[in-house]
C-alpha cells in the first residue's frame, strides 16, 4: 500500500482536500478515517459528501452506526466508536452487498475486525492527527491503488497543499 503525508493548516484546506479526494473515489471504495475524538474525521467526511452531493448532508453517525445518503453515487457513512473493540462489521450491519455500488466511509474502523477475503473493495485509510494549532491536521493517506494515489498527489500539489515526508 502506497502512502502520502500532508499538513492541512485550515478548515478550508481540509474541505479542499476532501473535494480533491472525492473526485478520485469510485463505487466500491472503502474509506477508513482513523484518529482520536476531534481529529477531523467527520469534517473530512462532510467535505467528501458535499462534493458528491450527499443528500441528506453527512453528519456524525455515532448514534446510528451507519447512515445512507444519495448523491452522485450512494454513500454509506458509519462510525464504530460505540462498538466493542474487535467487533464484526458484518454482524453489526456495517457491510452489505449494496455498498459495491457506492462509497463506504467508516470512522473508527480500527475498532472493527474487517474481513480479509474481500479483495473487490479498494481501501483508502486516512489517519488524522491534531497539529500545532486548533485547525491544523497532520494527515497520512494510505491507498491500495497507487495510480489514484499518484493522481491525488498531483492534485494536492496543484492546489498548493503541503505534502511532506513521513
Amino acid at each position: 500500500m502506497s502512502a502520502l503525508n500532508l499538513t492541512l493548516s485550515t478548515l478550508d484546506q481540509t474541505q479542499r482536500f476532501g473535494a480533491l479526494l472525492a473526485g478520485l473515489l469510485q463505487p466500491g471504495d472503502r474509506l477508513f478515517l482513523v484518529g482520536e475524538i476531534g481529529a477531523g474525521k467527520t469534517t473530512l467526511a462532510r467535505a467528501i459528501g458535499a462534493t458528491l452531493q450527499a443528500d441528506p448532508p453527512l453528519t456524525s453517525p455515532t448514534f446510528v452506526l451507519m447512515s445512507e445518503h444519495h448523491g452522485t453515487m450512494p454513500i454509506w457513512h458509519g462510525d464504530a466508536y460505540r462498538l466493542p473493540d474487535g467487533s464484526d462489521p458484518l454482524a453489526h450491519g456495517l457491510i452489505d452487498e449494496r455498498q459495491g455500488s457506492g462509497l463506504t466511509i467508516m470512522e473508527w474502523p480500527n475498532l472493527l475486525r474487517w474481513p480479509t477475503s474481500d479483495v473487490s473493495a479498494a481501501q483508502i485509510t486516512i489517519t488524522l492527527q491534531p497539529g500545532v494549532s486548533e485547525e491544523q491536521r497532520i494527515v497520512q493517506i494510505a491507498w491500495d491503488d497507487a495510480a489514484r494515489l499518484e493522481r491525488l498527489q498531483k492534485a494536492l500539489r496543484a492546489a498548493g497543499l503541503e505534502l511532506h515526508d513521513a
